[in-house]
This record gives structure tokens, C-alpha cells and sequence, in this order.
């Protein structure tokens, strides 16, 4: 078996490239290989980066190394045409998915033309992971099986992110876009054989929305890790990566509205926001007493060993957060938004604290840390939900059953 891995994700340095949309397209690739298919991966990488045969090969060369992924590299680099700018760059993406700034340098010729490329070597499944390598311009003429893992769904995400900060007057006309992005997606879900997306709610939806059959989950998962006594430090703990808005915003939220409420309650406590890109967060510069902006950080264990309350203010985005079913993996209770652990099936108040709101959050977290009992407790029945429900390994193994035809639809 030959696959065809398209993907608008480019993992410029593996060893960084751990965010939640990473992760799932490393269990892909894992999956992938445990078939023991002939891989091909097609990046299309930023119009900055070098999409040199010798970057390709040194790409090709980091996956084997550090994620244990061999096969063949191709980069293309995207390129935008112009049009998207200005007044027209205002109007057309209400009419078209291909004008719309995200999707836009997609459709290219030279995109058109590395797709038609890869066809040709005759892959027996292209799996397209996100939507946006899925509207290039290309057919397989019925000669492969094609897959498509959405992860997020993006006309949802979208509709979210309008009314999320920033925000300027113009900027509710971007509803207005929303028509055509529901429609391209709709368009990429029918021209594949099977789509994939996070969770039972986000399938409903796009088959009752959308009127679509063919779509199935696949969750995302954590990996067993060893049990840990709860930390000893106060310390309440955020992870993103802060050029993706949701996050971004959702840090910014938790440092300036939830973390002056919490520090008045338990003015023991400690903020900690890891990830990189914190200077996206406009915080960073003058973070107030008590947190602590870690930028990226290598060894996540480590730092969840030193968390005593998780929390996820996630007000916008799609899909399911990573980072909550990490958190939980690791035995540490969550406290998040309704929309920060959506279609994730923990029981809320036993596996996990759902509330709204500044004074909701604060209080909640501040709660679990004056009652280590409570906490220990409820960090110990979400670790076991996640074990139950989303292990890294029973999941790629049904990655790999769709590859090969073996699982139910």
C-alpha cells in the first residue's frame, strides 16, 4: 500500500511541533507506519520557507529521527495571488472559499501542479489532514481512496473567532463569509471517501447540518503516562501555542479577568502559561505579580508534575482540546469552559469542573486548591476516563484499521 499524507501543518522543527494538531498528525503518521505503507508527505509550507530539495531532505531526515517517521518529503511553498487585499479582498470571500485569506494561497498553480505530481505516483489512499490541503486544485480520477481528517470544523471555528477579541467595527461583516466556507467544507467532505473529525457532537452536526454520511470519529487521545503524587505548589497551569488565536485569546482572558479574581481568593496561588509565541499574548510585557509566562517548554511531564489545578478558558475554536485530555492524563483536575472541553466525555463535577465566566473560573480553581482531597479526587477519575476513552494507542490503531479497510464505518 502506497499513502498519500497532504497536509497544510508543516512541522518546521519536529522536536517543537507538539502542539494538539501535531500530535494528531503524528498519530496519523504512526498509524501509517504500523501498516507498514509506502508514505509520501506533501507539506505545504509558508511562501518564507526554504522548500529547497535539501530542506526536504533534512525534513525527511528530523521525522526519522525524532518521530520515528520514514518516507519521502515534498514541500511546496505557498503562494498568494493578490486578490484578497483591499475592498475586493472584503467582498469575495463571501462568495468563494478560495478567497478567503486562510484558504486563498491554496489554490495556486503551483499547489495545483505538486498535487498532480504526487497523483501521479499512484498512492492507494490520499489522506488529506485539515481542510485547507484539501482545496487545492486535484483529482485521483477514482484511482485512490481519499480520506479527509478536518480535526477542527472550520466554518464553526470561524463563526466563534468573529466575535472574539480583537475587535473593530468592521469586523462583523466577516459573518458574511461564513456561507461560503460552510459550503467549500461541505464540497471537501463529499468529494472524499471517508472524513474524520474529533468527536460524536461535531459528527451529528455535520450530518444533520450538512446532510453528509460519510463522516467519522476519530477522537483525539493522550498517552499513558505514570501516576504522580499532586503537587505541592499551588500552582494553576494554561498550555497553547499563542499564534493561534483561541489560545491566545483564552491566556489573555485567564491572566487579566480570571487571575485577578483567583489571586484575591488564594493569594498563595501561582499562574503558569506555557507555549510558545507568549509574546502574542498582550499580557506578556507586563505580566502582573504572581505569573509566570514560560515560553516553550521541552518537557511537559515535568511541568505537569509541578501542577496543582489546570485551567482551560477557551472561549472560541473547534475540534477538542489536547491539552485538557493531557491534563487530565496526568491526574490533575480541570476547570474549563463548556466550549474548552467540548466533546470531550468527561462527567462534569465528578471528571471535570465546567463553568462560564471570569468569577465562575477563579472561584472553581480557587475551590480545588483549598481542598487537595477533592482535587486528588477528581484528578484521579478524569485520569481514569481518559484511560478508558482516549488512549493514544486504541486510537491509532483504528487510524490504521481505516487506512487499510478493516474497521466499521
Amino acid at each position: 500500500m502506497r499513502v498519500l499524507f497532504v497536509t497544510s501543518q508543516f512541522p518546521a522543527d519536529p522536536a517543537r511541533s507538539v502542539t494538539g494538531s501535531f500530535k494528531r498528525m503524528r498519530m496519523w503518521l504512526d498509524a501509517i507506519r504500523s501498516t507498514g505503507a509506502a508514505l509520501e508527505m506533501l507539506f505545504f509550507t509558508p511562501s518564507n520557507a526554504d522548500a529547497s530539495p535539501e530542506s526536504a531532505a533534512r525534513l525527511s531526515r528530523a521525522l526519522a529521527d525524532q518521530w520515528g517517521i520514514s518516507g519521502e518529503v515534498v514541500l511546496c511553498p505557498l503562494e498568494s495571488t493578490g486578490d484578497v487585499s483591499g475592498l475586493f479582498g472584503r467582498i469575495w470571500p463571501a462568495f468563494a472559499l478560495s478567497k478567503h485569506p486562510p484558504f486563498e494561497p491554496y489554490r495556486g498553480k503551483r499547489q495545483a501542479e505538486a498535487m498532480a505530481e504526487a497523483v501521479s505516483r499512484s498512492p492507494d489512499v490520499v489522506l488529506f489532514f485539515k481542510l485547507h490541503g484539501a482545496t487545492t486544485r486535484w483529482t485521483c480520477r477514482g484511482q485512490a481512496k481519499v480520506l479527509l481528517d478536518l480535526d477542527d470544523i472550520e466554518h464553526l471555528k470561524f463563526v466563534r473567532e468573529v466575535s472574539q477579541p480583537p475587535r473593530w467595527l468592521a469586523k462583523p461583516l466577516r459573518y458574511l463569509w461564513a456561507p461560503s466556507l460552510w459550503w467549500g467544507e461541505r464540497s471537501a467532505i463529499v468529494r472524499s471517501d471517508r472524513a474524520f473529525v474529533c468527536s460524536v457532537g461535531d459528527r451529528d452536526y455535520l450530518r444533520r447540518a450538512m446532510g453528509v454520511n460519510n463522516v467519522s470519529v476519530i477522537p483525539n487521545a493522550a498517552a499513558r503516562v505514570e501516576d504522580h503524587p499532586p503537587s505541592a505548589e499551588p500552582n494553576v497551569l494554561f498550555v497553547g501555542t499563542f499564534g493561534y488565536p483561541p489560545n491566545r485569546v483564552a491566556a489573555e482572558y485567564l491572566v487579566s479577568e480570571v487571575w485577578p479574581r483567583l489571586s484575591r481568593l488564594r493569594p498563595e496561588a501561582r499562574l503558569l502559561i506555557a507555549g510558545p509565541r507568549p509574546e502574542a499574548v498582550p499580557s506578556f510585557r507586563t505580566p502582573p505579580s504572581g505569573v509566570t509566562f514560560t515560553g516553550f517548554v521541552p518537557d511537559l511531564d515535568a511541568l505537569y508534575a509541578r501542577t496543582r489545578v489546570f485551567c482551560c478558558p477557551i472561549q472560541s475554536g473547534g475540534g477538542t482540546r489536547v491539552k485538557v485530555l493531557e491534563a487530565a492524563s496526568h491526574g490533575i483536575p480541570v476547570v474549563s469552559t463548556p466550549i474548552g472541553a467540548e466533546g470531550i466525555d468527561l462527567v462534569p463535577d465528578r471528571e471535570i469542573v465546567l463553568r462560564r465566566g471570569a468569577e465562575e473560573l477563579a472561584a472553581a480553581c480557587a475551590e480545588l486548591l483549598a481542598d487537595p482531597e477533592r482535587a486528588q479526587r477528581l484528578g484521579a477519575l478524569g485520569r481514569d476516563r481518559v484511560r478508558a476513552l482516549y488512549s493514544r494507542d486504541a486510537v491509532v490503531g483504528r487510524m490504521a484499521a481505516m487506512l487499510t479497510g478493516d474497521a466499521p464505518s
